[in-house]
């Protein structure tokens, strides 16, 4: 029989129900009947219209799926409640091999008392009368596969309508792992994922911590794609809100806390412009080692872009502190001015000598704020630009390398600087050139020669203890982090860095250094000194020891002068007071950086101390039970109480003890069953119905990741993105474009298969480009 143009319309069957005076029709089968085949009509296709074509493409032969008849689906089999009906036929779908969707219902009174759950594959793939951007794959093949529940007052919701016949073979079993209704971000998952998110571990790495935690990619039950779409969710729930979130959540641990701190602007849209926050810890460290300062802002932090301007110092270790933190969304003097008003109102005090880069802003604002606060520039900016400044034959002088001993040098008074630098300059004709002139101006601020008088001067002479400390807090933070998140993250960094000082100050007060003399003021200062200060002191002890010798002792009135010779043929004088036991060396190392230099240890030795002189021992660095305040402010005062969470230290203990009873059992697989057995049992006894994930309890789970709820009412909102300096790229000319283009190497394109710097994605556009160019050229 040949092929005839026919269109029998064949209705298989169709359900009218009349309620309430209202037609609704649950299923409908249409089948239409041509020379090709058969070809089923969905009537339940949520993601077309009605008006679409439909496609009348043969998807093979229908299948039925085997299972055991307790699994199996069957118009009668009733369900006490719409849960449980629905938990079937999807557990039904996991286990012969499909997906399914929820397509419609029907409410009266707040009763459900019709439900339509359908195949995934049912309806057909939307047409776009505009071409989609990205090529997308469409899983939809008019699969007719459906079950109908309805509400039966007696016997609860009722099968009462079934189709099993698919027009697709079922997934494979190897493939399962893969269906939606096999990727359910569980309690576990989620919770999981949250601390993750918390110590800023990325989807990814959370994946394959996940995969391992759980035995494997059969057993995971999600993918990385999951896990990602979980985070982007958390990130999601606080936007817009994340300013007012982060008030308030510094608004408690002041009310928990009165020593806590925090100051913040806002802009004329009520908008966050400037933030600063302080814990009583930090605020103690200050008023300990907050004698010098060292200030540098950051970038890609947070979301915002705002500027992050962390307060960082040395401690009795000689590792880096956090005194304080501040965001702000301009680099303008005002900004700074805030910043430093807000970090002196609230440690009470404002540092003895600050460290900055030559940002003039910040310049503005010391001069303002910090008035009795020496200002002094970082060093290694200054120095880093010299090759840019100078002729390039200078640069391979070995020569003209005594700029920088001259430069960096700690031991020569300012005349003698001042003397060399107008010897180089005139020496290798720099004496006109404007930025040397410029800095020579300006060596107050830079130069170390003008900072041998100051106390502590060498403890920190560059900012890169700052941008240590930055690089330190940007492990913990993210670029796309919004403000609440940023907090965690900050916080994070900061109670690791307080680990690490805890854990130096455990081995100073539990262990012994090793001796390399038989001289008693040596074994004193280990008792005395923390251990990275030791090491230095012990140095300079050995140096006097081997290298050093008196060369004369000459007798004053109230003093006597010691004549030194050290190891590098430099001559010191070492001044001792009988009076008060008074040292000072003509080398100021005790005075620049509080530890005792190799020349007074040898007039110590001569003079047969066993102990080091009380006004040679200082107090910074002390071992901390012994330090003394920089500031000679009492630090005890400052009440260090921190805000515990008893929820999050009960699940830390309950998480202990589960993962120490699995590495207890875990070597044996009946102990293993045993205890398997054991919390199915005590998670049925608690949970009586079962834990059921809804979007309810996920919200909470995203709200204790944040520590409570989106507020209600937004009073300060977040900052647009800030533009910060050098933000904008240059400019580059047509011909640097070239230059820098015909350094890349060359690649194949997929589409054209020619040779050259484009590919697939923007083939087209660069052919169009190069053709107008060629028409242009040819007009011409």
């Amino acid at each position: 029989m040949g092929l005839r143009q026919k269109n029998l319309h064949m209705r298989g069957q169709q359900q009218k129900m009349l309620l309430m005076g209202e037609e609704l029709r649950f299923v409908s089968i249409e089948t239409h009947i041509n020379g090709d085949g058969i070809t089923p009509l969905p009537h339940c296709d949520n993601h077309s219209s009605s008006d679409e074509s439909v496609d009348n493409t043969n998807y093979g032969d229908l299948h039925t799926p085997d299972c055991p008849i307790e699994v199996k689906p069957f118009v009668g089999r009733n369900f006490p409640t719409l849960e449980k009906a629905i938990q079937f036929y999807e557990n039904y779908g996991r286990r012969v091999g499909f997906d399914t969707i929820k397509c419609g219902s029907k409410k009266i009174d707040q009763l459900t008392i019709w439900f339509y759950m359908a195949c995934s594959r049912e309806g057909e793939k939307r047409v776009q009368d505009k071409q989609a951007e990205r090529r997308c794959k469409s899983k939809k093949c008019g699969c007719n596969a459906r079950v109908v529940f309805k509400f039966d007052s007696d016997r609860g919701y009722v099968i009462n309508n079934l189709n099993e016949e698919h027009n697709h073979p079922m997934v494979l079993p190897n493939h399962q792992k893969f269906m939606r209704l096999n990727r359910v971000l569980d309690d576990v998952h989620q919770k999981f994922i949250t601390d993750c998110a918390g110590v800023n571990i990325g989807p990814s790495l959370t994946f394959k911590l996940l995969t391992e935690l759980m035995g494997g990619y059969e057993s995971v039950g999600c993918t990385v794609l999951d896990v990602r779409n979980y985070t982007q969710d958390i990130r999601r729930y606080a936007e817009g809100h994340d300013a007012q979130m982060i008030l308030d959540e510094l608004r408690k641990k002041k009310e928990s806390c009165d020593a806590f701190t925090y100051e913040y602007k806002v802009d004329s849209s009520d908008r966050m412009s400037h933030l600063f926050w302080c814990d009583p810890l930090s605020k103690k460290n200050f008023l300990l080692f907050g004698d010098i300062v060292s200030f540098d802002t950051t970038y890609s932090t947070n979301r915002y872009s705002m500027i992050f301007a962390p307060f960082t110092g040395k401690d009795n270790h000689g590792r880096a502190v956090t005194f304080g933190a501040g965001l702000l969304c301009s680099e303008s003097a005002d900004s700074f001015s805030w910043l430093f008003r807000q970090f002196v109102k609230c440690m009470g005090v404002a540092p003895k000598l600050i460290i900055t880069d030559q940002d003039l802003g910040m310049k503005v604002a010391v001069e303002e704020v910090l008035v009795n606060t020496r200002h002094r520039w970082c060093m290694w900016h200054i120095m880093a630009k010299v090759a840019e400044k100078v002729p390039k034959s200078l640069l391979g002088n070995a020569d003209f390398k005594e700029l920088n001993s001259c430069v960096w040098s700690e031991l020569i008074e300012p005349t003698e600087f001042e003397d060399t630098w107008h010897k180089i300059m005139e020496e290798y004709g720099l004496e006109d050139t404007d930025w040397f002139s410029t800095m020579f101006r300006s060596r107050q601020y830079w130069v170390p020669a003008y900072f041998r008088d100051f106390p502590a001067s060498s403890l920190i002479k560059t900012t890169s203890v700052s941008e240590s400390q930055n690089s330190f807090f940007k492990r913990y933070s993210k670029a796309k982090a919004n403000l609440v998140v940023f907090l965690m993250n900050f916080n994070n960094a900061l109670e690791a860095q307080r680990h690490q000082t805890a854990k130096l100050d455990y081995m100073d007060a539990n262990t012994t250094s090793t001796l390399k003399t038989q001289w008693p003021i040596e074994k004193y200062a280990s008792t005395i000194f923390t251990d990275s200060a030791f090491k230095e002191i012990q140095d300079q002890i050995l140096e006097a020891y081997n290298h050093c010798s008196i060369l004369a002792i000459s007798n004053e009135s109230t003093h006597d002068i010691y004549k030194v010779l050290d190891h590098f043929s430099n001559t010191w004088n070492v001044t001792y007071s009988e009076l008060d036991s008074a040292f000072d060396c003509g080398c100021k190392l005790f005075l620049r950086t509080g530890l005792v230099c190799c020349h007074i240890f040898l007039v110590l030795k001569h003079k047969n101390f066993k102990l080091i002189p009380d006004n040679l021992i200082g107090g910074r660095w002390l071992k901390s039970p012994l330090v003394k305040s920089a500031h000679g402010v009492d630090s005890e005062d400052v009440i260090t109480h921190v805000y515990v969470d008893e929820k999050k230290k009960a699940s830390s203990i309950l998480l202990g003890e589960m993962l120490s009873l699995y590495q207890a059992v875990s070597v044996d697989i009946d102990q293993t069953h045993e205890l398997t057995s054991i919390l199915r049992d005590a998670r049925q006894q608690i949970f009586a119905d079962g834990v059921v994930l809804s979007a309810a309890q996920k919200k909470q789970r995203i709200e204790s990741f944040y520590g409570g709820e989106k507020p209600l009412v937004v009073e300060v909102h977040p900052p647009e993105v800030v533009k910060t300096k050098g933000h904008a790229s240059r400019l580059q000319p047509r011909l640097e474009k070239a230059m820098r283009l015909k350094k890349k190497p060359l690649r194949q394109c997929k589409k054209c298969h020619e040779w050259g710097h484009h590919d697939s994605r923007n083939c087209d556009k660069i052919k169009e480009k190069e053709l107008r160019r060629s028409r242009r050229e040819s007009e011409i």
